[in-house]
């Protein structure tokens, strides 16, 4: 409801400007000369700012610029009722003889934003020089140029003449031209300091008033009355205040683009990583320097885990998921002029983070039901290594002991010959039960060492090639162990093949692990049985990341990357 408001003044200002100009152009059509405008010119001049402006307030109805280009083009039609030769419309044409520039000086000021720089973002020189200038160049309109009516004599007659002052007019109009080539001294230097969203709202504004300024600063430097630059200078000239209502609605409809960009965004989601997501979050709103933050103590941090803070002329956008902060963006305040495509970029990273947060919360509990288990692995294994194998050797010894003792009695040595070779037997395959249960040698000699082990009493004929591995975590070594083992396994149970190769390579703090067959292929990867799909949530409980290529004739590739927090050694 508090919209409808600024947008329904817009639309009565919109259509009472259209009258007036109108009825200004029918007034002054008669008494147009060949140095003034035509009306056709001065029409559409004045209704392209009309336009302009109602389209830019019902875009944005609580920014100023679209009611300030109304009264642009309102001022810029009153203005010509000095062309008027009837000494009365003349008269009071005198009045808002500057006023199309008295709306235009505030307009440059507070564009894009609809408002004046302020202390606290921008400095108190800044916000002082925006308020001198405004103060000066509307003096200067409403002011001093209606008062020098009284003392301004022209070719028509002015009924309120109290006495001619020649020089007052040209003081006025100095003045004036001090104050425009300021603001626009102003404007570059924003232009020069500022980011890629601001330049890209002001800098239609800045190519085409600059073009207008040249050409009419030129035309007066060289003389009008030269015919060989008189007729293209005064047509840029002309052709610039034509273009620059639309220039000011392109500024302000330009950051409008971003919602293509928004929608980019979203299907790239969701992401990697919390640095992934700003990279994407600086190129959706197209600022270098938006920066993304996350709750750490009191404060915030940024991707690198420094503490982040906003910058003189920056602004933060908090992020909320069902009440709870999960997040910040520093970005350039210039984003908040469009605040749907801000709140729908801040909505997204909001999901995001807190999908993130989910998701590492989803492997850290992996993580601890994987390491339950290996524990519980490592804790039977000891107990059949220390209790039931140890009774098997000592059983052993025992049967032996008897053996010799009962050397000579009839049919004795060989029952218990059988008996010890049952119990040999036995004792090798529970060796290879706790083994499978949990690879003792890989917590004594390595990860290299282990697989060695796995591989050296197989029916096939396994190739280990590795570039010389550092120490790796635990939970790594654990997790390559066991991807070679299910993919070996798959190897005997359903590849058909001849030979098989492992290949392991550390660099740059990622473990490369791939298990290769010559076999039949044709394996759907994603039916890979639960001995697969258990691998696959351990591979990404520890961020890595598991792909099986398997086409019909072809072999099989089981490939693992796994970070394992440190360098290339």
């Amino acid at each position: 409801m508090a919209d409808r408001s600024p947008r329904r003044t817009a639309v009565v200002v919109a259509l009472a400007g259209t009258a007036f100009g109108v009825y200004v152009l029918v007034v002054t059509a008669p008494d147009r000369y060949a140095d003034s405008t035509s009306t056709l010119f001065s029409g559409t001049v004045g209704a392209l700012y009309l336009g302009a402006g109602l389209l830019a307030r019902l875009r944005r109805p609580g920014n100023a610029v679209g009611l300030l280009m109304l009264l642009v083009g309102i001022g810029w039609f009153a203005e010509d009722l000095q062309i008027s030769t009837d000494p009365l419309t003349h008269t009071v044409g005198l009045f808002p003889r500057s006023a199309s520039t008295g709306f235009l000086i505030p307009l440059l000021l507070v564009f894009p934003y609809g408002r004046l720089r302020s202390r606290q973002d921008d400095g108190p020189s800044a916000a002082v020089a925006d308020r001198v200038l405004l103060a000066v160049g509307c003096a200067v309109a409403f002011v001093l140029q209606p008062v020098g009516v009284f003392f301004h004599d022209s070719v028509t007659d002015n009924l309120l003449l109290v006495h001619y002052v020649p020089w007052l007019r040209a003081l006025t109009d100095a003045v004036q031209l001090a104050v425009s080539v300021a603001v626009v001294g102003v404007l570059l230097w924003r232009w020069a300091r500022a980011s890629r969203p601001y330049r890209r709202e002001l800098g239609p504004v800045l190519a085409v008033g600059l073009a207008g300024g040249l050409a009419s600063g030129l035309d007066a430097a060289l003389g009008a009355d030269r015919a060989w630059s008189h007729p293209p200078l005064i047509a840029v000239a002309h052709l610039s205040v034509l273009c620059l209502p639309l220039a000011f609605l392109a500024g302000v409809w330009r950051i409008r683009l971003g919602r293509t960009a928004v929608a980019e965004l979203l299907r790239r989601l969701p992401l990697d990583s919390r640095a992934a997501l700003q990279r994407e979050l600086a190129r959706t709103l197209d600022d270098a320097s938006l920066r993304l933050g996350f709750p750490a103590g009191d404060g915030y941090a940024d991707v690198d885990g420094r503490p982040l803070t906003a910058g003189p002329g920056q602004w933060t956008s908090v992020l909320e998921r069902g009440g709870r902060r999960v997040g910040v963006i520093v970005h350039d305040p210039a984003l908040r002029e469009d605040r749907y495509v801000l709140e729908a970029v801040v909505s997204a990273a909001a999901l995001e983070l807190d999908n993130q947060a989910l998701v590492a919360e989803l492997r850290a509990s992996r993580r601890r039901v994987i390491e339950a288990g290996d524990e519980q692995r490592r804790e039977v294994e000891r107990a059949l290594h220390d209790g039931a194998q140890q009774r098997f050797i000592n059983l052993g010894l025992q049967l032996r002991l008897a053996r010799r003792r009962l050397d000579g009695l009839d049919g004795a040595p060989e029952l218990l010959d059988a008996a010890l070779a049952t119990l040999e037997q036995g004792h090798a395959e529970l060796r290879v039960a706790a083994r499978g249960i949990h690879p003792v040698v890989l917590s004594e000699a390595g990860l290299v060492p282990a697989l060695r082990s796995l591989t050296a009493d197989l029916p096939l004929s396994v190739d280990l090639f590795t570039d010389g591995l550092p120490k790796l975590p635990e939970p790594v070594e654990l997790t390559a162990y066991y991807v070679v083992k299910e993919a070996i396994s798959n190897v005997l149970k359903h590849a058909d093949a001849r030979t098989a190769r492992v290949d392991l390579h550390h660099t740059d703090g990622l473990l490369s692990l791939s298990v290769t067959d010559d076999g039949v292929g044709g394996a759907d990867p994603a039916d890979g049985g639960t001995g697969l799909l258990g691998l696959r949530h351990r591979v990404s409980a520890y961020d890595g990341r598991l792909t099986v290529r398997s086409r019909p004739g072809e072999g099989t590739v089981v490939a693992v990357t796994l970070p394992t927090g440190g360098g290339s050694v």
